[in-house]
């Protein structure tokens, strides 16, 4: 079981709002109150998800901001950074990486959080291109020939490198986090996204089966799964 350290940073990179809270939100809120300083950003806007026709995109992506911006709150997030890509476009964004590498650089976090990109199956476009992304620049962001621009600019943003990533959303898990203590806080957060749940109650419970699944075998009630890697020992 992994365990956060007082003093760290952490930052989480999403393709949508509401992806942390779903993959990530016991673990994300287990740290903050274990004195982490944690930070998330929101690569896409949002705005394609909703499945009514009679929406528009502005109306969804403000909903679904003010929807994170929430749920942030609660889960102790220190800061929201949105990119404001057009949701489902992702994988055609070509300064994704450069975008990436420079919040790496500001906010010098020693954990980043990811999707998998190399999950089989998965078929979201905007998850593979998020999850991607992040790894390019994770070993970017810690190299001076890559954008250096960034740190040779006034108030330049130093080369930085990263401990740790964990990857959510994974099926090669390897890391499994005790959230029993915040579950509830957990539920809390995904159900600040009310455009996106329809039946709270029956999530919860598919929620429930699913964290009591992962720790089984590991002597807690609710756990959440990782993959990690050590970018700056593994290659």
């Amino acid at each position: 079981m992994s365990t956060g350290e007082p003093g760290r940073r952490l930052l989480a990179i999403s393709a949508h709002p509401d992806d942390v809270e779903f993959t990530s939100g016991g673990s994300l809120a287990r740290w903050a109150a274990e004195g982490w300083t944690t930070f998330l950003v929101v690569c896409t806007d949002g705005s394609k998800g909703s499945p009514n026709p009679q929406d528009t995109p502005a109306m969804v992506a403000r909903i679904r901001r003010d929807e994170q911006e929430a749920a942030a709150q609660a889960l102790g997030i220190q800061e929201v950074v949105w990119l404001g890509h057009p949701d489902g476009e992702l994988a055609r964004v070509a300064n994704l990486v450069e975008e990436l590498t420079r919040q790496i650089r500001r906010i010098k976090p020693d954990r980043l959080l990811a999707w998998d990109a190399w999950r089989p199956y998965e078929l979201h476009p905007d998850h593979r291109a998020a999850g991607l992304a992040a790894v390019d620049a994770v070993l970017a962001a810690g190299n001076p020939h890559f954008y250096p621009r960034q740190w040779r600019e006034a108030h330049g943003l130093q080369p930085h490198r990263i401990d740790e990533m964990y990857l959510f959303g994974t099926d090669q898990r390897d890391t499994w986090v005790d959230i029993t203590a915040t579950f509830e806080r957990k539920m809390a957060t995904i159900a600040c996204h009310a455009s996106q749940v329809a039946g709270l109650r029956d999530l919860a419970l598919k929620m429930s089966y699913c964290n009591q699944g992962y720790a089984q075998g590991h002597g807690v009630t609710y756990a959440e799964v990782f993959k990690v890697l050590h970018p700056f020992c593994d290659t």
